[in-house]
């Protein structure tokens, strides 16, 4: 066994020291190569960043309330700029059981509609339908729970909706979703 141990280490050897010359160079059939050299020193130094990159605009919303009368979200307006990619952190601070919550964002005058139709969906969609008023849905968050949703906010500026879409929420848990314009549109 170790005579087969020998042997490979042997033949890997050879075959590592035949891939490089003296000077430091790989040889690679015709073509010499430049051993990998480079340092953080040596690497090339970005004076300008990524200018196509967009920063995220990040907003966090919370749902309070321990019965069907007190639920609510803290916020009942969020705003981003058109367009924007958007991180949306959705905090729970419900204790007991039923206070399942999520947020859905809806084309305007939409929510009512997208609560009532996510209550048929049910617990295996999230409560959310598959619809093109809906422009973006977070997962279920039980008491207790975080959840973020990352999504790019509509191009179009006006005045969007959000709402719980757990069954018999939507009442009480709904807002107001501004997009506004961009300042270069201004």
């Amino acid at each position: 066994m170790k005579r087969i141990f020998s042997i490979c280490c042997l033949s890997y050897l050879l075959l590592l020291t035949g891939c490089f010359e003296k000077n430091g160079q790989e040889q690679s059939g015709d073509n010499i190569i430049d051993a990998d050299t480079a340092t953080a020193s040596s690497a090339p130094i970005i004076e300008n960043p990524d200018t196509t990159l967009q920063p995220i605009q990040e907003l966090k919303l919370v749902a309070t309330g321990n019965t069907l009368d007190e639920i609510a979200y803290k916020q009942d307006t969020l705003e981003v700029n058109a367009g924007a990619l958007v991180k949306l952190t959705f905090v729970n601070e419900g204790v007991d059981m039923p206070m399942v919550h999520n947020v859905v964002i809806t084309k305007p005058g939409m929510y009512k509609e997208v609560a009532l139709a996510g209550a048929k969906v049910g617990a295996s969609g999230n409560y959310v339908p598959e619809s093109p008023v809906v422009i973006a849905a977070s997962s279920i968050a039980l008491p207790g729970q975080t959840v973020e949703l990352e999504f790019t906010a509509p191009a179009e500026p006006g005045s969007y909706d959000f709402v719980c879409t757990y069954p018999g929420h939507w009442p009480k848990m709904h807002g107001v979703f501004i997009i506004k314009p961009n300042q270069a549109e201004e």
